[in-house]
């Protein structure tokens, strides 16, 4: 027998029950959307420190490529290919199964020979258009074939910078870097082939550094004077080198020359201005002794005897071009 206070327990206790219930599911809600969320932030974290990873190696590690340099002598040795014959071997072979054509059985009790005859005969037009098709790829791709040996020949000649920049575009890959060069003259003087090269600027270089903790969040930090300057220094040193590389190995050359130019302030007038401020020559053989995969760029251009006015304070000062025997 249930008492209304033995029901109004057994309610108490029920609602007590709801309730408890009610409050674990929505700490467990609560804890699932904190996970998620410490998830989602360990996410971000995660990929905003690759993303600046990235941009860093981006702007100081354009040089570490694989060197292998293109053999433009086989194709400039190579003979001028004729104009192809046109040939009728599709008409020939329509005209022959017209003249071939011999009505069976069939064909005479249904009286369908004058239709296959005709449609021989068509066959024959459709034949010839094919054969006109055909001779065009042809002469299409001798037309190519001709025109790759010509560029070789005015490539190898080295006497048209004009040439050389086409080849550069075509078949180096400076057009598809994302930093490190916002412009490039190539000149061409006394048997010298000098790139001129607009650099990135010390305005360019970010100002945070992001790194990933130990707990998995993003920590954040200003990155001082002295650490930007230096990581101007290099992306203007990798710069450099990368646009030798791609020289050496795309162009028919055995050295390259190299002016990077960056806006730096003119302490007579108080301006930002575009200035020289490394000199750079590389040859196959010296390159063909570098480990370009391991040391920084300024290391390596140190070793080449590259010529900059750089130090920790000021970051880099202008040089004289003329020293070089080049134009500013």
């Amino acid at each position: 027998m249930v008492t209304s206070r033995q029901f109004g327990r057994g309610v108490v206790r029920t609602m007590r029950a709801m309730d408890r219930a009610a409050k674990q599911a929505e700490r467990s809600r609560i804890l699932r959307q904190q996970a998620l969320h410490k998830h989602a932030v360990l996410t971000a974290s995660a990929q905003a420190a690759a993303d600046y990873e990235a941009m860093i190696e981006a702007l100081t590690g354009a040089h570490r490529i694989s060197f292998s340099r293109r053999d433009w002598h086989v194709t400039a040795t190579a003979p001028e290919l004729p104009a192809p014959d046109r040939l009728d071997t599709l008409e020939r072979a329509a005209r022959s199964a017209l003249e071939d054509y011999t009505p069976g059985f069939f064909a005479k009790t249904l009286r369908t020979e004058h239709k296959r005859r005709r449609a021989l005969a068509a066959a024959i037009g459709l034949a010839r258009e094919a054969d006109d098709q055909e001779h065009d790829k042809r002469q299409a791709a001798v037309l190519e074939e001709n025109e790759r040996i010509l560029t070789a020949r005015r490539v190898v000649a080295c006497n048209d910078a004009e040439v050389l920049v086409s080849a550069l575009e075509t078949h180096s890959a400076l057009g598809s870097l994302p930093f490190s060069i916002e412009g490039l003259d190539l000149r061409l003087s006394d048997g010298r082939v000098i790139a001129v090269v607009d650099g990135l600027d010390l305005d360019d270089m970010p100002t945070e550094s992001i790194s990933l903790l130990a707990s998995g969040k993003a920590s954040i930090k200003k990155i001082t004077p002295g650490k930007r300057l230096e990581l101007h220094r290099d992306a203007i040193c990798s710069a450099a080198m990368r646009v030798a590389l791609e020289s050496l190995s795309t162009l028919p050359i055995d050295e390259a020359e190299v002016l990077m130019h960056s806006d730096i302030l003119d302490r007579g007038s108080g301006h930002i201005e575009g200035k020289p401020v490394l000199y750079l020559r590389a040859t196959v053989q010296a390159v063909q002794a570098l480990n370009l995969a391991r040391p920084d760029a300024f290391a390596i251009v140190e070793r080449l005897g590259g010529h900059m006015d750089w130090n920790k304070r000021d970051g880099f000062r202008a040089i004289s071009a003329a020293a070089f025997g080049l134009d500013n």
